[in-house]
């Protein structure tokens, strides 16, 4: 049976209340942390899913959803009849779009090192844009994070976040605090904010000479430009993206229910 490490795992997943959907994923993202640190090692079999939502003080349920979106990544393979096993194969950078996830968790299940260059993060004035995305008020402050991901040491996306402050945690002083990581977690441990769902628009661009210059690439290389406007559990717009992702080394997937009738 795997060696799962519960009590790592349960601190995660507790570390603050969170509604049932908020859940799931916390689930799902201590789970993959131990796949991709290789604390769980590939190949070997899950212990019951009774038992194991009975170690993590969850439901059945909360954990078959949980499991469903590791096997959606590639992460855990599912043999009914058999068990549950962790995916002894090695991942191509291949994310699904029925989900929220980190691009540093992204990297890491494809086996990259992931890190951040260029990184900068001021105070600006919004361009219409992301007032519009954000639906900003006159006196509403925002924070942009600029800076390049890379796997390894090659660089992928070029990537703009836009952060909407308040007056309390979420200041200027304390972003600056945040390292290039996973700013997901970063928002959640550090700002008290967790992001409850998002909304996703994808296009085809071509690589402008700057961007090109900094992604390795020839100009007018395809990338995929995706925008995303990411929502606080009150329904409030809180973060705005705008990520240019070279297409050689990262792609997309999604998974579509059949025509009925």
């Amino acid at each position: 049976m795997t060696n799962i490490n519960f009590t790592e795992l349960t601190e995660k997943i507790w570390a603050s209340g969170a509604r049932r959907e908020d859940l799931v994923q916390r689930v799902a993202n201590a789970v993959r942390g131990q796949i991709v640190s290789g604390e769980l090692k590939g190949g070997t079999k899950m212990i019951p899913e009774a038992e194991f939502a009975k170690e993590l003080g969850i439901s059945r349920p909360s954990l078959r959803e949980a499991i469903r979106i590791l096997a959606r990544e590639g992460l855990i393979v599912v043999k009914h009849g058999v068990g549950t096993f962790i995916s002894g194969e090695t991942k191509p950078m291949l994310g699904s779009l029925e989900l929220m996830r980190s691009m540093t968790d992204l990297i890491k299940a494809a086996g990259g090192e992931p890190h951040s260059a260029d990184l900068t993060i001021e105070l600006i004035d919004p361009a219409a844009e992301v007032r519009e995305a954000l639906d900003l008020g006159p006196n509403d402050q925002i924070a942009e994070i600029y800076r390049v991901r890379l796997t390894d040491d090659q660089p992928f996306v070029v990537s703009h976040e836009f952060l909407l402050l308040d007056s309390q945690k979420r200041t200027l002083d304390r972003l600056r605090g945040f390292n290039g990581g996973s700013l997901y977690e970063f928002l959640r441990t550090e700002l008290g904010l967790a992001i409850s769902h998002s909304k996703l628009n994808m296009a085809a661009v071509a690589a402008e000479t700057s961007m090109a210059k900094v992604l390795g690439l020839p100009r007018k290389a395809p990338l995929l430009a995706m925008r995303e406007i990411h929502y606080d559990f009150s329904g409030r717009p809180v973060l705005y993206s705008i990520n240019y992702h070279n297409t050689e080394v990262v792609e997309f997937t999604s998974m579509r229910s059949g025509v009925t009738a």
